[in-house]
């Protein structure tokens, strides 16, 4: 373990893990989601800011109601010409009769409220909340939902006909069409002109050890979050240097104490306590302190790993309780994941014929030996299947694996998700294949065999399953994926304990939309071939 001795450290530090319980050393990592989740939560604060940032906050505001409104009146004149002066729409859905468009508009104009109350609601006018791109999409069609509805209500209510029903199916779809292209268009012209999606804001993280330097990788990273590390707070820090060249411009910039100093200097905005042994009473009071100077405090719970949604908090006493419930998916959401992986397996097989086609034909003039390797997998509730993929290396190459795999003096894990870049065994074909992870694609097969699912954790051999940790199991709980999240959110290039954390996410928050974005996001990871080796 690399250790730098400093004046704030007693001299058994070298040997305890200050910022990190010892019994629990697979807390080094904290993923991606669940950063975003300890952001999100924090950001449901109110805070008194300085008049610069409120003022740039609300011209952040008005600039995506302009948008919003511009949109707004783009659909309303396209769905006008869609349902009234579309040839193809008159000849086969003729209207009864033709409203001026002014009537509509001004009616639509009465219950817009509605529309950007919704789209508030939701999150959309938030300027220090990240939304991804994929995840606007059911906020902006529960907003335009909720228009439409209070405005059928409105019309219902007068017995106006001022909103024909042909019209508000047209302006349904052009309106979420509309305010989605705005909104990605603003992004893409604000990240022309230099500007994030959200606003920077000054961030001290509480804890100089690994979790702490975790978070603030992460947050350096990951720019969408808004928030900008600017250094640490710690009585007894871990590290007060970093190797790492993304942290060298950090540094520990005093202990608890100097919070108010700390937050005035550098103008803090926000403070993340990531596992500081220091004593409740003082985090309690560093909590107490950053809401009187306005300031937001999030907290790193301890056991983050396992501690996400699926909770039940009871009590006893007064004593909270948390309950950690097992990781599954069951009941509809498992029949709905069924439909899921038959429709959707059957679709992606019609249109990826040719592909499979062709990649055999070439594996099979590129080197000697079947097109197809079957490798035996661990599946959902540890039971073996063949999992099939095109043949990427030589024939007979996994007889030499254990050779390559000693031959590695720096292998952390050994056979636990072992892969090399340079890997001699793979064809000239394979190595593209690989990369554009062509090479899965037969496992459509085992989807439509109910084997595998379109989207899940990925199958490990029985080797790998071997050095499990007993966390780790939870993961088959499931059945594995021919994609899932961790491999949209760096593939190969992640540790082992952040791809089972992604994993055990994932099978807590499962949902179709999920699903989907998994999917779409999918097609951007394999087009990139980053971490695909």
């Amino acid at each position: 373990m690399e250790k730098q001795l400093t004046r704030f450290e007693t001299p058994h530090a070298a040997c305890l893990e200050r910022n990190a319980p010892p019994t629990m050393p697979e807390i080094e990592e904290i993923s991606d989601e669940e950063l975003e989740s300890i952001i999100r939560e924090a950001n449901a604060g109110v805070l008194r800011r300085p008049f610069s940032r409120r003022t740039e906050a609300i011209t952040r505001i008005t600039l995506r109601l302009a948008v919003d409104g511009m949109a707004l009146l783009a659909a309303m004149w396209a769905a006008y010409w869609a349902r009234f002066y579309n040839p193809l729409v008159l000849r086969i859905f003729p209207p009864e009769n033709v409203v001026p468009l002014g009537i509509i508009a001004s009616t639509l104009a009465v219950t817009s409220p509605v529309l950007f109350l919704s789209l508030k609601a939701s999150g959309m006018y938030d300027p220090y909340s990240r939304v991804r791109l994929l995840d606007r999409i059911p906020r902006i069609v529960g907003s335009v939902n909720a228009y439409l509805v209070c405005t059928l209500i409105f019309s219902f209510l007068l017995n106006s006909t001022a909103t024909p029903r042909g019209y508000l199916a047209f302006f349904w779809v052009f309106s979420i069409l509309f305010i989605f292209l705005s909104r990605c268009l603003q992004q893409g012209v604000a990240h022309l002109l230099g500007f994030g999606d959200v606003m920077m804001r000054n961030t001290l993280i509480v804890g100089a050890g690994r979790v702490g330097k975790s978070v603030a990788r992460k947050l350096i990273k990951h720019k969408g979050f808004g928030l900008r590390p600017i250094g640490f707070l710690d009585d007894d820090p871990l590290f007060t240097k970093f190797k790492e060249p993304e942290l060298r411009d950090l540094r520990v910039l005093g202990n608890l104490d100097s919070l108010a100093q700390t937050v005035e200097e550098f103008n803090v905005e926000k403070v993340i306590v990531a596992f500081s042994q220091t004593s409740s009473e003082r985090l309690l009071d560093l909590v107490s302190r950053c809401n009187e100077a306005g300031v937001e405090c999030a907290i790193v719970p301890r056991l983050f790993e396992v501690i996400t949604d699926e909770i039940v908090v009871n009590e006893i006493g007064g004593i909270p309780l948390i309950r950690l419930r097992e990781k599954r998916i069951g009941g509809y959401k498992r029949v709905l994941k069924a439909m899921e992986d038959y429709v959707l397996g059957v679709a992606i097989l019609l249109l990826t014929w040719p592909i499979l086609l062709v990649t055999a034909v070439a594996i099979k003039l590129d080197s000697p030996g079947p097109v197809f390797f079957r490798h035996k997998r661990v599946g959902k509730d540890g039971k073996c299947f063949h999992c099939l993929k095109f043949r990427s290396m030589v024939d007979g190459a996994h007889k030499i694996q254990a050779e390559l795999v000693n031959g590695k003096k720096d292998n952390e894990f050994g056979w636990l998700c072992w892969k090399e870049k340079e890997d001699p065994r793979v064809t000239r074909v394979g190595k593209f294949i690989r990369k554009y992870s062509i090479d899965e694609l037969p496992q459509i097969f085992n989807v439509l065999a109910g084997q595998m699912s379109l989207v899940g954790p990925r199958p490990h051999i029985k080797e790998e399953v071997r050095q499990y940790k007993e966390w780790h199991r939870q993961r088959l709980n499931v059945k594995p994926g021919i994609t899932g999240l961790w491999q949209v959110s760096g593939r190969s290039d992640l540790p082992f304990d952040e791809m089972i954390k992604l994993d055990l996410y994932y099978i807590e928050t499962w949902s179709l939309w999920q699903d989907i974005k998994i999917i779409l996001r999918t097609f951007k990871a394999v087009v990139s071939g980053n971490g695909a080796y």
